[in-house]
């Protein structure tokens, strides 16, 4: 009896034991399994990365590596993408550049509201006009906020510490072609008096709305530059005008109260300034080529083949525009026949006109496209002779700035 419960015992233990053993065989083999799918599905799924993003590479840890360029790798990449085209690497580079541009911007910590915790002197006192009296400023405090306008720099006077007297504002414009370190500005509203010159004996009134343009420079946090000239370009072209370097005054700068300091920056801010206005002169100058590249001479028509009638042309023009000390270049016929005007309500012919266009270099050396017109008076059987009818004015493509070539 001993010997079948014993027998029966180890029977049980085998049969539990090898129950065990196969339970973890399977749970082996299980995991092995799952094993295998992740790291199938871990290596689709970088593969898929690696499709998406386009790059060239063997995985996602490469890839992240190459989605970074250097300017001259990224010509590089253009090259070999596009090596018959070179415009097209061009424009893509430029596209990559003014991108590269946008960011950094938008990376930029935006300044905070901030004043001067003191007054810094300036070098020369402003005559500050406030309702009916006029004060004399020495001392100012500094302001620096963002608006809906951009930037601002004010000018806050010792005798009136909340009155923004003086705003100058930036643009990104003007922060993108600043001397690195510095930011230029423009003054938008108030005005005020100094004198100006060697000796300054010259008293200057300034404001904005003047043909004198006024411009800050924010050398550090407490030292601003207040400089004015003469200026080019009103803003046309899409881009800022620019000082004539001839013209640069420093009229003031701000800052601490020793006399040293304001002498150092009276000397060291005139070459900051002219290095910012030649920038400025040298876009202004790109933009106004460029536009001024797209400005052809029109095509001329089957009448400039009248040589009567382009000999008259020429003729009153060349004495029309010499009033005004230009010179004729180029002179054609537009038109391909006459155009008839009639009497809106009789229906009777009264003249008839052609137009033409030609080109002149006035007094300053700047050339300039512009159109005329030609009639010939109906007498009832006939027209009559010829009569200038004048440059045309305000009718575009006419009176824009060309390139003289």
């Amino acid at each position: 009896m001993k010997k079948i419960i014993l027998l029966f015992v180890l029977a049980l233990c085998y049969t539990t034991s090898h129950a065990q053993f196969g339970n973890m065989l399977k749970k082996k083999a299980k995991a092995a399994v799952e094993k295998k799918l992740d790291k199938k599905e871990s290596s689709n799924s970088s593969s898929k990365s690696e499709n998406a993003s386009g790059m060239v590479g063997s995985s996602s840890t490469e890839n992240s590596s190459k989605t970074e360029y250097t300017d001259e790798e990224f010509k590089a990449e253009l090259a070999k993408k596009y090596p018959n085209d070179q415009a097209k690497q061009d424009l893509y580079y430029q596209k990559y550049l003014e991108k590269k541009q946008q960011e950094a911007e938008a990376n930029k910590p935006k300044p905070a509201n901030t004043v001067s915790d003191e007054f810094l002197y300036m070098s020369y006192p402003f005559a500050m006009t406030k309702g009916m009296s006029a004060v004399g400023v020495d001392r100012v405090k500094i302001r620096r906020q963002m608006t809906d306008m951009g930037d601002n720099v004010d000018l806050l006077p010792a005798q009136d510490p909340e009155y923004a007297w003086l705003r100058f504002l930036t643009t990104p414009e003007l922060v993108a072609m600043s001397p690195e370190g510095y930011i230029g500005y423009e003054l938008v509203s108030g005005m005020f008096t100094t004198k100006v010159g060697a000796d300054r004996s010259q008293t200057l009134e300034l404001g904005t709305g003047m043909p004198i343009l006024v411009r800050g420079m924010l050398i550090a946090d407490d030292v601003f530059v207040i400089y004015a000239a003469s200026h080019q370009g009103g803003h046309a072209f899409n881009v800022p005008s620019y000082m004539i370097q001839e013209d640069i005054t420093i009229l003031n700068v701000i800052g601490k109260g020793e006399q040293q300091f304001h002498l150092d920056w009276l000397e060291k801010a005139k070459p900051i300034v002219k290095e910012f206005e030649a920038t400025l002169k040298a876009n202004y100058d790109a933009a106004a080529k460029s536009t001024m590249d797209a400005i052809k001479m029109p095509k001329a028509g089957s009448m400039n083949s009248n040589a009567s009638l382009v000999s008259f042309a020429k003729e009153n023009v060349s004495k029309t525009i010499a009033k005004d000390g230009a010179k004729l270049l180029k002179l054609n016929i537009e038109s391909n026949d006459w155009s008839i005007v009639k009497n809106k309500y009789t229906g009777r012919i009264l003249y008839r006109w052609i137009k033409g266009a030609f080109t002149e270099k006035n007094k300053n050396n700047d050339c300039y496209l512009q159109g005329f017109l030609i009639k010939q008076q109906y007498n009832g059987s006939g027209y009559g002779s010829s009569q200038f009818g004048g440059i045309i004015h305000g009718q575009m493509p006419y009176g824009q700035q060309m390139n003289c070539e």
